[in-house]
């Protein structure tokens, strides 16, 4: 299913608000913290709200990677109403392909959610700016749900590490981490990080 929604609404009220994008997601994620790590259940800090209906509940049980990631664009969108441009099946079956959890978003997962409704686009690994939402994978093939802070990089310029928000256990839920960028078997792939940037800028 592809929703209509327009870059140019998305660069409106970004531009109205006179900031980034960028900054309201990282201002969000911000809000939460810690909060026990389980991978289960919608794994989201915060009810999950659309008009009247409660689109996910907050997990009793603590948050996971792609449940944080959600609140987090969701809340960012649903703070200057930009939200309501989707019903409630179509914001479900966003979040599905968030999830990874549909055969066409399993790789990309938010890069795929956000390019399909028109609500973001990929972002290359060295133009990629704190406040970008990233699905990566290691070389183990586990993967992550976060939202990009900054690269670490050698003397040479070259990417050695990504420092990143998200909900994982060893921050035991919602914290900044880093995580190795390379070869090692749980190091991450650099040829499966995915990066997108809501709006169009």
């Amino acid at each position: 299913m592809k929703f209509i929604v327009t870059f140019f609404l998305v660069f409106l009220f970004g531009n109205i608000i006179g900031q980034p994008l960028n900054d309201f997601v990282i201002n969000e994620a911000n809000k939460y913290s810690g909060g026990t790590y389980k991978w289960s259940g919608s794994g989201c800090p915060v009810d999950i709200v659309l008009g009247e209906k409660i689109l996910l509940q907050k997990s009793a049980i603590g948050s996971h990677c792609s449940g944080f990631t959600f609140t987090v664009l969701f809340n960012t969108l649903k703070a200057h109403g930009f939200h309501e441009r989707m019903n409630f099946d179509q914001w479900k079956t966003f979040q599905q392909h968030w999830y990874g959890n549909t055969t066409i978003a399993a790789e990309t997962q938010c890069l795929y959610a956000l390019e399909t409704c028109e609500l973001g686009r990929k972002v290359a690994l060295e133009e990629a700016q704190s406040g970008d939402f990233v699905q990566f994978w290691r070389n183990n093939n586990t993967g992550h749900s976060v939202i990009f802070l900054a690269w670490v990089k050698d003397e040479k310029g070259k990417i050695t590490a990504m420092k990143y928000r998200s909900s994982q256990k060893v921050t035991n839920g919602i914290g900044d981490r880093t995580e190795p960028v390379g070869k090692g078997e749980k190091d991450i792939n650099p040829k499966r990080i995915y990066i997108a940037r809501l709006g169009d800028e």
